[in-house]
């Protein structure tokens, strides 16, 4: 039998033949059955080539089987039992195929097995359907693929990809326009990774999605905000008008970004870091829009402030010294090249060597002696405070307990604890066995905290600090009056000393107000047992107008800058004497 004769015969047959042509086509040969015809008569193609990617969604998945048994099997028939779905309740409906070789032609033949005429005609109505319903299901599961790669799974924000075709558009647009503007905020949750570690990661998660929600709801309707991983959000302004609306768009997300958050039952507060990159026609590339915000991040991390920074082109520079300080930083231990000074605190009442306060220096082998303000902060971001402060701590209760053994007093020694430090989950022990190395007993240790580090879970914080405390060891709020609702929670630190920032002290001989905050400070303090040291005392005035208010300890110029080590051991060694009436170096 010919190729056509049989061609011929099956098509009256009501059976498709096709000849395989290439790896994703065939060639109809004979007529096309009217069940396939009314198949594919809402869809266009080529009656005389079926493309396996343009078929009908039944009929392809069973071309894409009969081309496996072809590249599989080679037998001059192959009869496949293949099956497919063709109605709603997802009965399965056998379509039988035959593989056969004429002349070394691959033909395959394809028919509707098993069933009479009206059957096959209610099946094809009903393949109908059930391919309308499939093509659905695939826009649906392209969509779904579209929103996995341009969505955040957690927070349902747009994430990096959407933002980077956003910008392409926004800076599209002011090439076309110059006149047009935007602007890229880049928002960093600081200390985030604590409130996985004190709550949970479910509490992180729950933080992150509150975050998302406040930013959607304070963002103008031509805005976008994302999240970029991690803790890191971005709200693209567009468009905007220059850098003073930026700072107004800026300042009313951060007030109320900054607002409690309420997870597990908790409040939970947080600080942010905040870098702004305006979009302008010097940017060719989304990428350099988001780097200058992330520049002008780390200089407001740098900066201290907890606040934000506009990015401009002498941030470049300080970006690259940053990274060479970090660097640098990394091997400052190792190389010994960080030194600790100590600055005095006195007894305001007769002028006594009460303690001292342990402040690191950085010797850098080519920019000299360096302050904290230069390289903590670095030494924060990087994780280095971990090793900085451990080292610092372990230096300054060996020195302290020389000391002690040398003059026979019980001085003490002020060290700060930071952060990071204080989210360590091994701090216990590691001051545990700081002290045992250094033989210091922990009355001779005072650690000294900030109100911005207990401020995002006071819970945890008291909790770390009243373990801290079983030891011994004594522990000091510094820069007090400069964070957060300081004497809402107060009472519920195991404080024994408040350190009264010296911003307020600077100033109490001009100001009247000055003075009231630093009598209320004390007269709040001394209502929870707790001492008082002012900071930053350069006058004997400041000093007398401390002692009359009731402060019972001081530190400052008027006494010391802060010195190494060589130069207390002299001043110890000629017994030392009051020092409230004159500096002792």
């Amino acid at each position: 039998m010919t190729q056509a004769v049989l061609a011929s015969v099956l098509s009256a047959l009501e059976i498709l033949v096709l000849e395989h042509q290439t790896k994703q086509s065939f060639k109809v040969i004979g007529q096309i059955p009217s069940w396939y015809q009314s198949l594919v008569r809402s869809e266009p193609f080529d009656p005389a080539t079926i493309q396996i990617t343009n078929t009908f969604p039944f009929l392809t998945y069973f071309l894409e089987d009969a081309l496996q048994f072809w590249q599989v099997r080679q037998s001059s028939l192959i009869k496949s039992g293949l099956w497919i779905e063709v109605d709603e309740s997802g009965t399965e409906i056998p379509l039988e195929a035959l593989a056969i070789n004429i002349v070394d032609r691959k033909i395959l033949l394809i028919s509707l097995s098993q069933t009479t005429y009206t059957e096959k005609s209610v099946l094809i109505q009903q393949g109908r359907e059930n391919a309308l319903a499939q093509s659905a299901e695939r826009k649906r599961a392209a969509e779904q693929l579209r929103h996995s790669i341009f969505y955040d799974w957690l927070t349902e924000l747009p994430n990096q990809s959407f933002i980077r075709l956003r910008l392409v558009d926004a800076l599209a647009q002011v090439q076309e326009d110059s006149t047009y503007s935007f602007a890229l905020l880049y928002i960093d949750i600081k200390h985030f990774k604590a409130i996985n570690t004190r709550l949970g990661l479910w509490a992180g998660d729950q933080l992150l999605m509150q975050v998302a929600q406040r930013l959607s709801d304070q963002i103008r309707s031509e805005d976008i905000a994302a999240r970029f991983g991690g803790d890191d959000f971005v709200v693209l302004l567009k468009p905007i008008d220059g850098e003073q609306e930026t700072r107004q768009v800026t300042d009313r997300i951060r007030r109320q970004l900054l607002a409690p958050y309420l997870i597990h039952s908790q409040e939970i507060r947080i600080q942010l870091d905040m870098g702004i990159a305006m979009g302008t026609a010097l940017y060719q590339q989304p990428e350099d829009v988001i780097r200058d915000a992330c520049t002008a991040l780390e200089y407001a991390k740098g900066a201290g402030a907890g606040d934000y920074a506009i990015f401009h082109q002498t941030m470049h520079l300080q970006s690259l010294t940053r990274m060479q300080l970090e660097h640098d930083l990394s091997r400052a231990i190792w190389q010994d090249e960080l030194r600790v000074c100590y600055q005095p605190i006195i007894s305001l009442a007769d002028g006594s060597l009460q303690a001292f306060e342990a402040l690191v220096r950085w010797q850098h082998p080519t920019l000299g002696l360096l302050s904290p303000d230069q390289f903590i902060a670095i030494a924060e971001d990087s994780g280095l405070i971990i090793p900085i402060g451990a080292w610092i701590l372990r230096e300054a209760c060996r020195q302290i307990q020389s000391w002690r053994e040398r003059v026979n007093v019980p001085l003490t020694m002020h060290v700060n604890l930071s952060a990071k430090q204080l989210d360590q989950l091994d701090l216990f022990k590691s001051i545990q066995a700081i002290l045992a190395e250094t033989h210091l007993e922990p009355a001779g240790l005072k650690l000294e905290i900030t109100e911005s580090m207990v401020f995002n879970n006071l819970e945890y914080a008291a909790a770390v600090l009243r373990q801290i405390k079983s030891l011994g060891i004594q522990l000091s709020m510094d820069d007090f009056g400069t964070g957060y609702a300081s004497l809402s929670y107060l009472h519920q630190l195991p404080i024994d000393n408040l350190k009264i920032d010296r911003s307020f002290v600077e100033t109490i001989n001009t100001s009247g107000a000055e003075s009231e905050i630093i009598q209320a400070v004390i007269q709040l303090a001394h209502s929870l047992q707790i001492d008082v040291v002012a900071e930053g005392v350069e006058t004997v005035e400041q000093a007398y107008h401390l002692k009359t208010l009731g402060c019972e300890y001081a530190q400052g110029y008027l006494f010391s800058r802060p010195v190494e080590a060589s130069e207390v051991e002299k001043f110890l060694d000629r017994n030392y004497s009051p020092l409230l009436e004159a500096t002792w170096i």
